[in-house]
């Protein structure tokens, strides 16, 4: 359900987990390690309940389903710009209870897609599937590219992983090159501890 949230809201922030030394976050849960550029400002957790809400109530309304997101934590969630997202997201995920992950996973993009489709009904989206690996774990990579009268307005990807018991989720959305090129670099250079 996190990316659910993720795909409507576009932002949050809950960094009580977090050990944070000037920019750079260690996420012990699941062992990673990533420096913010300074350029990215941490958003408020007040903010991140009212924009989960929004999204909650947007991918509720678009896809007739109900959501519960209460078992979901962010990490952590940034701005540059206001409109230049990043996000990362736990959600405990037990195949036994759950299903399958895969199945799973690919639901949510379904869904991410269709609550999109709804909220902007004129868009041309775009969407392709493929694999991210990040200091050595491979991630499912799913990009969303959303046009209007052939410009592209954003694009936005959703990078997933069931990983220590966790639906581990990535998204970021970028509204230009410079910015995707910063945000990719800050993805290959954080670092998963290998214990």
């Amino acid at each position: 359900m996190r990316t659910f949230i993720l795909t409507c809201a576009i932002l949050g922030l809950n960094r009580t987990n977090a050990q944070e030394t000037q920019n750079k976050y260690f996420f012990k849960e699941v062992g990673w390690s990533i420096i913010l550029p300074a350029d990215f400002n941490l958003v408020d957790a007040s903010d991140d309940a009212a924009r989960n809400e929004r999204g909650k109530k947007a991918m509720e309304k678009a896809n007739n389903v109900i959501a519960d997101i209460s078992q979901t934590r962010t990490l952590i969630s940034a701005t540059k710009n206001t409109y230049n997202y990043f996000n990362a997201t736990i959600t405990p995920f037990n195949p036994k209870e759950d299903g399958d992950y895969k199945f799973v996973n690919q639901q949510v993009k379904d869904i991410a897609y269709k609550t999109l489709f709804q909220k902007m009904p004129d868009a041309k989206i775009d969407s392709s599937t493929s694999i991210i690996t990040i200091d050595g774990l491979v991630f499912d990579k799913y990009q969303l590219t959303i046009a209007i009268k052939n410009k592209v307005l954003f694009n936005m990807l959703l990078l997933t992983k069931f990983y220590k018991g966790f639906d581990f989720g990535i998204t970021y959305l970028y509204l230009d090159e410079k910015t995707k090129d910063e945000m990719e670099t800050m993805l290959q250079n954080s670092k998963f501890s290998k214990q």
